[in-house]
């Protein structure tokens, strides 16, 4: 099974939400993540979180509609976005999408994206998407399809950086080592029909963005 994960953070584009949804078996709101679904006339399996971020009207179609929650208290140790994570996993899932969970809020936003290599290491696969990006989390190797217009961008998360090889890119690398805050690997094109990433050592965030 395949999970989805709406939080309230930046939602444009509704047909990539509809997208998402038709792909995915299992939808979990985070909190104010039912006001977006509310926009496309869907009903999510739970809503879960502190309901600190619902608008009145999302309140009351929550009720309306009958829709499961499971509310926590305000004051608490996860984020809303962490909950719905926490709870997927717990129902057996392993591969995990996450919209909504960027935009305004940068502190959310990077949360967001280091849970990424937290849950790594419990074998989960979870990605962030939103309207002009998705980030994976890669340790080994990675395969992109080439998109035009679209940028690749390969972040070391590790202090020792990471040692990586770029095939069916615009710029290739060959094992090359690239430094813990170096913008070395920012920007890249992918040029083949497929481009791979193997990461020799180390870990990464790979960002496919739309400028």
């Amino acid at each position: 099974m395949k999970g989805l994960i709406i939080s309230s953070g930046t939602i444009n584009d509704y047909s990539l939400l509809e997208k998402l949804i038709d792909e995915n078996d299992y939808i979990v709101c985070a909190d104010g993540g039912i006001d977006h679904l509310i926009k496309i006339d869907q009903i999510p399996n739970i809503i879960l979180g502190d309901l600190d971020s619902i608008s009145l009207f999302g309140i009351k179609h929550i009720e309306d509609k009958a829709i499961q929650v499971e509310k926590y208290p305000s004051i608490k140790d996860n984020t809303d976005s962490e909950l719905a994570i926490m709870y997927l996993i717990k129902k057996g899932i392993k591969k995990i999408t996450l919209i909504g969970g960027s935009g305004t809020r940068l502190d959310h936003t990077i949360a967001n994206i280091f849970l990424m290599k937290r849950f790594n290491k419990e074998d989960i696969e979870l990605k962030i998407v939103d309207d002009n990006n998705i980030v994976n989390y890669v340790d080994d190797t990675f395969e992109i399809k080439r998109r035009q217009g679209w940028f690749i961008s390969i972040i070391p998360l590790n202090f020792d950086g990471i040692c990586v090889s770029l095939t069916g890119f615009r710029y290739p690398l060959y094992h090359k080592y690239i430094e813990f805050s170096s913008t070395l690997g920012v920007s890249n094109e992918v040029i083949d029909e497929i481009g791979k990433i193997e990461i020799h050592k180390g870990e990464a965030l790979v960002f496919e963005s739309l400028d």
